[in-house]
């Protein structure tokens, strides 16, 4: 028998740190925020050496992370170890370090209990998640530090609005034709306000805007480059449709700026005339290329992406069909812009169905042509009944994509309809997930098409 058998061992209490700044400190000679975060966690833990807590390492941060959101990469990690019985106490400086919302602290504090892990406040002695009086005092704490960072967001808006009535720009690039002095306030760029004047008054007298896209960029006209607040180099591209319509419906050109919701007149100097903007704005109505009649049947056949293309954000794209004109409907997902974005330009753009639709049909095809992406859920989804081998998903894929281009633009809706799950669009790119089991589900179709081809021959 061994001699240390009646002896009781105790397991150490794991403990994590994590630590959050809102906006980093780029000073390396100073002591940052993060590090006396971490250097307090770390002195507290050793306190506790008696009652058998452990430091884990490493520690848990996020550098210039905001608190709003729990969607934060050293966050995120913390969980995934709590989830794994990798932590057995999570260790603050302060609790709006690990989240300034009510809502995101009772979101975060169950997954913690679910594990059994204790959350502990170095500078906050009656947070103990472990008791409801600890719990209360979360929610109290909490409740301060969400009311502050919403009071913090008010003057930061007030600011930004009394800046914006005086005439001043905040942020990176101005729209083409402005730039901002050593005050900050808007000044007009002569040679580029002419090119702007100029494609006002070329859209007017031309037939429409592929006449006039195709003139600036046969002139090869780009949108102005600027510099963002870490020097990397933005625009500088040949105007194309999108950035054309972004001219001719920014209302700052008139002079307006946009603050607490509202346009008001008389803030920036103009570029463009009050009535040649309305003759402007009349034509873009009467085109139906910016405003449209709601659709309020929304047929899927007309718009086979509705209920699934999304900002990368999470807004919903709209649907609008124009009226009837030349015996031609014009149909637009329409952008969930919002005002802000609009004026600055940036942000998401209305598009013709037919090129969102085109790119997610050749993202399709690419997929249907080498389905390798696709071929290891495709075979685990088909394992029980009627189990499909690679080769019979490779081969009913291929023949769906062969068979594509003699589709009915009806059927090719239909199709796009039903194996596309959702579209995330970026500003450069879209972000396609595809419903597999939709997709299956025709590959058997396809094969059992084909086995009783063969068995009728």
């Amino acid at each position: 028998m061994n001699a240390n058998s009646n002896v009781e061992t105790t397991m150490p209490l794991r403990c994590a740190v994590y630590a959050r700044v809102s906006v980093a400190d780029r000073q390396s000679s100073a002591l940052t925020s993060i590090d006396a975060q971490v250097d307090s966690c770390r002195a507290f833990i050793k306190s506790q050496l008696d009652l058998g807590w452990a430091m884990v390492e490493p520690v848990y941060l996020d550098d210039g992370v905001s608190g709003a959101t729990l969607q934060r990469p050293g966050l995120l990690a913390l969980l995934e170890d709590v989830r794994q019985d990798k932590i057995d106490m999570v260790v603050v400086h302060r609790l709006d370090r690990l989240s300034r919302s009510v809502q995101d602290v009772t979101d975060v504090i169950p997954l913690l209990g679910i594990q059994g892990v204790n959350l502990v406040s170095v500078t906050e002695p009656a947070i103990n998640t472990n008791t409801s009086i600890g719990l209360l005092s979360v929610h109290i704490l909490t409740s301060f530090a969400q009311f502050e960072r919403e009071i913090i967001g008010e003057r930061t808006r007030d600011k930004l609005a009394a800046m914006r009535a005086k005439g001043m720009w905040q942020g990176n690039g101005t729209p083409l034709g402005y730039t901002v002095d050593f005050e900050m306030r808007v000044v007009v760029v002569d040679t580029d306000a002419r090119l702007v004047e100029d494609i006002f008054r070329r859209y007017l007298s031309s037939d429409g805007m592929t006449e006039l896209i195709s003139f600036l960029q046969k002139q090869n006209e780009r949108n102005k480059t600027w510099l963002t607040r870490d020097g990397k180099k933005r625009g500088g591209l040949v105007l194309d449709r999108t950035a054309v319509y972004r001219i001719l419906n920014n209302r700052m050109y008139l002079g307006e700026a946009l603050f607490y919701g509202e346009w008001h007149s008389g803030i920036y100097p103009s570029i463009i005339a009050p009535d040649l903007w309305q003759q402007v704005q009349d034509k873009l109505a009467q085109r139906a290329r910016r405003k449209g009649v709601p659709n309020e049947t929304r047929n899927p056949l007309d718009f086979p992406l509705i209920g699934k293309l999304y900002w990368h954000d999470g807004r919903a794209f709209k649907f609008f069909k124009s009226s009837p004109r030349d015996q031609k409907q014009y149909l637009y997902y329409v952008a969930p812009a919002t005002a802000e974005e609009k004026a600055s330009g940036t942000g998401p753009v209305n598009m013709a169905a037919h090129q969102v639709q085109d790119i997610v049909i050749e993202q399709l095809r690419t997929h249907l042509k080498d389905p390798q992406e696709w071929l290891a859920r495709l075979v685990e989804l088909a394992t029980g009944h009627q189990t499909l081998e690679e080769a019979d998903i490779v081969r009913a894929l291929k023949q769906l994509d062969e068979a594509w281009p003699s589709f009915t633009p009806q059927t090719q809706a239909h199709t796009l309809f039903t194996l596309v799950d959702r579209v995330n669009m970026f500003p450069a790119k879209l972000a396609i997930k595809f419903n597999l089991a939709a997709i299956l589900t025709m590959v058997r179709e396809i094969g059992s098409q084909r086995t009783s081809v063969t068995v009728a021959r």
